[in-house]
Formats: structure tokens, sequence, C-alpha cells
């Protein structure tokens, strides 16, 4: 009986529909009328295309223009940077893999890298429109640029490091809502910055011409004790060829090459220590499904994160100063499962298991150029197994997220916080109140001598020889010097640095040609 009525009912709601759909479209002018959002007299509102507010309608033939746009809501910002660079010897004059010799044993052959000169141009225009005291609306093109290069020709020599596709992308582009839903409840969705404390996990890397940012939401609870931050991003989609348009086609499944981050942040203040706990959980990777994309073998920027792991990173960072002296720590720990590259989703079968831990502390004298005296100590677990035979076998290495590791391990970008343990000391100086000074002694060893050496962009920049017993990277020493004049508008920087190549390089080195490092730079920047 009840299958007889489905018919029946079927055909009843189609002819009501119809005579109801007649009747609107002889009422065209009251239809066309309704508004959204549905107000107390019109709560039968059609389905909105748009799937917002039409407020300002699509044009037929003049561009739509706002009655509530206020030029004194509009505020612009800009940064433009030009920087020429050198690098004498960038690979010590070896190559990047060991070659297997008569003998079986593996060592580096000679490899002429030579010299390197480049310069680099990055320019920023911020919109940023307060459409309330609550609601804002912001937008941050880039134009990345590496002079000399062919725009319209990736393969002449790269459009910027990064490889965004275009001179010309979007840097940043998001809405942030405070009080959302609730008091001290802020939301930011869109592309963003993300940047923790001293950009150890995350930072914008704006030493690079591209930079750090990510798609997401994130959430701030601004309690008077315990902020409390939440977000989720996107760091790899596999299911969109491109930058915009329909997804979801071509693709084995919903979530293959994925990769997202999920984390927890508690940034609070303690008697003047500031204390901020976090919890992070990267499920896949940046790689998404371009290569291989393991720490150990074919890492590409940014990150050299996994594909096919799920992983959890816990920990905190500390920091105080106390009259003249201040002291940073932050260590974290991470757990979880990876499995080979070729495989997403399933096949996670290794346990990861790795640590990371920073102490620095310092002294500055209450003296004329304020001089402060630091010392500092590094450290990130390796794996053996994590090498060009390892394969995804590299559970016990620290992964790092997405730091600016630049200011962090040496100025001349020789290593990354994994599989390292690195101790250094520094004077930095006031030489005037728009001055800076800083030299900086650093010796670097690996953690664990059978596992690779990773650049700072976390890529493999050395893969360690079968065999090897040095743990000795060698040494650095940098000197940088900063002026600020017209106002703070205007920034120039020098800086220069030398790397003494190490045990590891010349007792690996088969034809004895390994040779020291210097790298220097000058950088301009304006900003408004």
């Amino acid at each position: 009986m009840r299958q007889k009525l489905i018919p029946f009912i079927v055909a009843v709601a189609l002819v009501f529909t119809g005579a109801f759909g007649a009747s609107l479209l002889t009422a065209g002018p009251t239809f066309a009328a309704k508004t959204t959002p549905a107000t107390a007299k019109n709560t039968a509102v059609p389905a909105v295309p748009r799937t917002i507010p039409d407020l300002i309608p699509y044009h037929k033939f003049d561009p739509p223009k706002s009655k509530a746009f206020d030029m004194k809501n509009l505020t612009i910002s800009g940064d433009m940077r030009v920087r020429p660079e050198f690098r004498s010897q960038g690979g010590f004059n070896v190559g990047k893999n060991p070659v297997t010799q008569a003998n079986g044993s593996q060592k580096f052959q000679r490899q002429n890298n030579g010299s390197t000169f480049f310069t680099q141009q990055l320019i920023r225009l911020g919109f940023n429109y307060d459409i309330s005291p609550d609601v804002v609306f912001f937008m941050q093109p880039q134009v990345s640029h590496n002079w000399g290069t062919v725009d319209s020709d990736p393969g002449s020599g790269g459009i910027n490091p990064n490889g965004t596709g275009s001179d010309l992308f979007l840097r940043q582009g998001f809405m942030l809502v405070r009080n959302f839903l609730a008091p001290n409840l802020s939301m930011k969705a869109g592309r963003q910055l993300v940047v923790w404390g001293n950009h150890r996990i995350f930072g914008h890397f704006d030493w690079n011409n591209v930079g750090f940012a990510f798609d997401g939401v994130t959430l701030r609870y601004n309690h008077a004790k315990v902020p409390v931050e939440l977000g989720w991003l996107r760091v790899a989609e596999g299911n969109c060829a491109g930058s915009a348009g329909g997804c979801g086609v071509g693709t084995p499944s919903a979530d293959t090459y994925d990769g997202d981050i999920w984390f927890m942040r508690l940034p609070m203040k303690l008697a003047g220590i500031a204390f901020e706990p976090a919890w992070i959980w990267e499920d896949g990777g940046a790689s998404g499904a371009l290569g291989n994309g393991a720490i150990g073998v074919g890492s590409s920027p940014p990150g050299g994160q996994m594909q096919n792991q799920s992983r959890h990173t816990v920990g905190a960072r500390v920091a105080t100063k106390k009259g003249i002296v201040d002291v940073t720590g932050e260590g974290y720990w991470q757990f979880g499962s990876l499995g080979p590259s070729s495989v997403t989703g399933g096949n996670r079968n290794e346990r990861i298991n790795a640590l990371a831990m920073h102490l620095d502390a310092g002294v500055t004298l209450p003296v004329p150029m304020q001089p402060r005296i630091g010392a500092e100590i590094n450290y990130a677990s390796g794996d053996g197994s994590c090498n060009a035979a390892g394969g995804a076998k590299c559970g016990g290495t620290f992964s790092q997220l997405f730091p600016t590791n630049h200011i962090q391990w040496g100025y001349m970008d020789r290593m990354s916080w994994q599989n390292m343990f690195t101790y250094a000391g520094s004077l930095q100086l006031r030489p005037t109140k728009e001055s800076h000074f800083e030299i900086t002694g650093m010796i670097m060893r690996l953690a664990n001598e059978a596992d690779n050496w990773y650049g700072a962009n976390q890529a493999v920049f050395k893969t360690t020889p079968a065999g090897n017993k040095e743990k000795s990277l060698g040494g650095e020493i940098d000197v940088v010097y900063t002026l600020f004049f017209q106002g703070n508008r205007v920034g120039w920087q020098v800086g220069y640095g030398h790397f003494f190549a190490g045990d590891y390089l010349t007792k690996n080195d088969v034809g004895g040609a390994t040779q020291d490092q210097n790298w220097g730079y000058t950088n301009l920047w304006i900003n408004f």
C-alpha cells in the first residue's frame, strides 16, 4: 500500500510546485523585490547563487558601486626590497651524492660549483579595509622577481625560489571577524601568515623572496590569563590541479595527496615568563603529489614535509628577561606514524619518535652601545636509516615545519633543525639608536652520523656516504650590520659569512677538493 502511495504523493507535489511556480512567474516584480538576508516579512527566500548577501549585485554593464564604502576605513601598506647576494663554492666543490669507489667505500666526488651572484626583488602592497570595528578585509598581492629572468619562461632560471609559477601572486588575503559568535573570540579565514615565538616552528620566512603563507582558518580566544589559539591549515590539495575553479576530478579519492595541519596553542604569561605550550598534528604534508617528499629522499621546498604521515608535535617555548639577563628555551617531541611516499592514506607502518630542543641565554650590559653577550645550544634528532637507501624509514629524524630558518642556525642557510647539534656564541651592539651590529660564531655537527645533512630549506644538502664516521660539519662566522633611517622607513643591511669545512666534508672527499665557503649580501628595504 505504501509503495502505491509514493507515485501519487510525488504527482501531487509536482502539480502543486508547478502551480506555485506559475504564480511566482506572474508576480515577477514581487519576486525580484525579495532581499537577502530574509526578514520577518519574507522568510521564503529563494536559493542565493552567490551564497552571500547580495548587497552589491553583479552588473550588466556598469561596474558595481558600494554605498557602504568609506575612504576613511581604508589603509594601504607597502614593502619593497632589493638584495644582491653572492656565494662561493656553494657545494664546497663536492657533489651532493656520494659515489661508490672501487674498494666499496663511498666518497664525495669533485664537482666544480664555483661562485654565484644574483639579485632578488620583491614588492608588496597591503589593502586593509575596516568594514566595522569587528570586521576586517585584508589583501596583500606580491611581486617576487629575480633580475634577468624571463617572466614568461619558468625554465629560464626560475621565476622565484619557491616556484609559485608567476611573478605576481597573493601573499595574504583573509577576512578577520572579531567577537565571532562569542565575545573575545576572533576568526581569521583565508590566506594568512602564522608566526610563533622565535620562528622556529612557524615563521613568515621573509628572508626568502616569496616567504611562507597558509590557506586556512585560525581562531583566537583572548582570555585574560590563558589565551587559546586553534587552527586548520591546508598545505596541499590533491583534488585541484589549478589555483581556482572546479575541483574533485581526475583523482582517485577525496583525500589523496591532501596535506593538513591542525594545531592548538596557549600563548600565556605567568609571573613575567612567556609560556607557550602547543600541539600540532600533520596529516599528510606540503609536498602533496609533487615528487617524493620524504625527508631523506627527493625533498623539495617548502618544508620538505612528507606526504604519507600522521605526525604529532607537542612541546613549548619558554622565555623570560629579568634585569640584564634573558633566557629562552624551546623543545618538542614528535610521535605518530609514516609510510612510503608512493602510498597515501595507508601503510603508515614506521613509528615516529623524534626530539628537538633549543636553549639560549644572554646578558645585556648597561653601558654605551648596550652590548649583549649570548650563547646557545641546539639539538634535533636524526635517524641512521633516513638516507638514499632508507626510503621512508625516517621516524627518528625531527621534522621541522615552516620556520624562518635563516635567523636561527647561521645566516649562510647551511642548517635546519633536523639531525643537528650546534652551539654558538654571539655579540650584539647598538652603535647608535638607528643601527645594530652582530657577530656570531657557530660550531655545527650531525646528531646522527649516518643520517643526512639538511639545509635551511629542510631538503637534503648532502647525502651522507655509507659508513661515515664523522659528525663535524664545520664552523660558521657571520657579521651583519643594519642601519635604519628616514624615520625607520628605510633599512639598509650588509652581511658576510664564512663557513669552515669540517671533517664530514674533508675526510669523505675523494679528490681533496673541499673548500671553505664565502657568502655575502647587501639589502635595501623600504616600507610604509
